[in-house]
């Protein structure tokens, strides 16, 4: 079937390849169908492609040496029939091949990605269209995630003192249910930062453009926080008041599972004032994380380590501040789980949960990990027939993934006697996958085995 699929989707003119780009997807995507790539080559060029689908959703006709694409113009619906009968093919290789199962999702989420683009267009052939849709669905019911154990962890909640103790971190707070999960769990344990730099956004989160800009100054900083708050906070507030019993289904696995008492729960989602965390905080409106704004104050800060809490992508120039190192938790065991989405990856390729405490480095998830974790398995019991598969990943990221991710930072903290006696290491590259945000055929999947009726 494959053959007969490759044969038709073959161009009747051989194309020339442009020797003036790095990758001329259409001359790589006729030597793919026509099988004169070599197996190594093969493998490096199905991963590029699936890669840039997987991240743009599409392909394009042409891309440089840093894998950025080089021209607007995207490939024909003749070109893109054939990029989906390779990626068909490869898959159903992978299917067959023990232990292999992550890249045949990430096929398969390219896979997807690239007919709903198409579906834009022509739509994909009914001889094309047909037994990719019966062999996913085939996969997908037949699939079984791999039995990872628990790690084994050293800490748990411990019952804070009256007089809280100063933590050595700075935390970089840009407001969101993952930092208001840190600073709640930091203080269950009894401590507080020493400092909290309070990251404001001088810009609308969707429109970019200025807000409050005609405002003086003393009441344009409050009226900003208060739109950046109600925009980030949009979606629990609307859950916690359109679905409750979802809603507390979730807070009560979270409580069971990962040891979070109500009051945590609570103080996280109160948004209350950030001095009852620190008294020192300092306030920043910034256009973005890479405001010249924000790295003149990282670069005039003296030697500390700094609680990443979100916000975007932190600027390499910030990691390459000495004095400054810069602590993440990716909701990924690393380095085998990388990217987007890894709550819901990690659930379904590797059966549970995971998240990573780390030094950042220069690449995705990169730099050395201090803390590795398998969580307890987490199932929230709830019937979800009803609950649109929007919503159920929309709740798993504003009251799951950040107890996720403050679970091991709570490991971590106690694994390490708050960061001051630790060993950091470095990843193993060939141990790494990256992930990519996941179609929402597969979302489904993943949620399926966390939320269990």
């Amino acid at each position: 079937m494959i053959d007969t699929l490759l044969l038709k989707a073959m161009s009747e003119h051989t194309p020339t390849k442009d020797v003036s780009v790095h990758i001329d997807t259409v001359f790589e995507l006729y030597r793919l169908a026509g099988k004169m790539v070599p197996p190594s080559e093969q493998a490096r060029l199905l991963s590029f492609l699936c890669m840039r689908i997987e991240i743009a959703g599409r392909l394009f006709c042409a891309y440089g040496t840093d894998g950025k694409r080089v021209t607007d113009r995207l490939l024909d619906p003749h070109w893109n029939e054939v990029a989906l009968t390779v990626l068909f093919a490869d898959f159903l290789q992978l299917c067959d091949v023990a232990g292999r199962e992550h890249l045949a999702f990430k096929r398969l989420n390219a896979m997807f990605k690239l007919m709903d683009s198409m579906a834009l267009q022509l739509g994909v052939s009914a001889d094309l269209r047909e037994p990719i849709e019966i062999r996913a669905q085939r996969f997908l019911d037949q699939y079984s995630a791999s039995a990872t154990p628990e790690s084994v962890t050293q800490g748990g909640a411990r019952t804070p003192s009256r007089e809280q103790r100063t933590l050595p971190l700075t935390v970089l707070f840009w407001e969101g249910p993952i930092a208001r999960a840190y600073l709640a769990t930091l203080k269950s344990m009894g401590y507080r930062p020493q400092k909290i730099i309070h990251l404001i956004s001088a810009v609308d989160l969707v429109s970019k453009k200025p807000v409050g800009r005609y405002l003086p100054a003393f009441l344009r900083q409050g009226y900003a926080q208060g739109r950046q708050k109600n925009s980030i906070h949009f979606w629990p507030s609307t859950l916690i008041r359109k679905e409750p019993a979802l809603c507390e289904a979730v807070r009560l696995s979270v409580a069971n599972t990962l040891g979070f008492s109500s009051e945590v729960l609570d103080n996280a989602l109160s948004l209350t004032d950030l001095r009852t965390y620190c008294p020192n905080v300092e306030p920043l409106m910034v256009n973005s994380l890479a405001d010249d704004r924000l790295y003149n104050h990282l670069a005039a800060l003296p030697e500390t380590t700094l609680l990443f809490t979100g916000g975007g992508i932190v600027p390499a120039r910030y990691l390459q501040l000495a004095p400054l190192k810069f602590i993440h938790v990716h909701p990924g065991y690393l380095p085998d789980v990388r990217g987007a989405d890894c709550v819901l990856w990690s659930q379904l390729i590797k059966g549970r949960t995971s998240a990573s405490c780390f030094y950042m480095g220069q690449g995705i998830d990169d730099g050395d990990v201090i803390f590795p974790c398998y969580l307890p398995k987490v199932e929230v019991r709830f019937n979800s027939s009803a609950i649109p598969s929007k919503m159920l990943y929309r709740a798993t990221y504003a009251f799951f993934d950040p107890w996720v991710r403050a679970y091991v930072l709570r490991e971590a903290i106690n694994a390490t006697n708050g960061f001051e006696n630790h060993k950091a290491f470095e990843q193993d590259e060939s141990l790494s996958t990256t992930y990519h945000f996941m179609h929402e055929k597969i979302q489904k999947v993943s949620l399926d085995r966390i939320f269990i009726e």
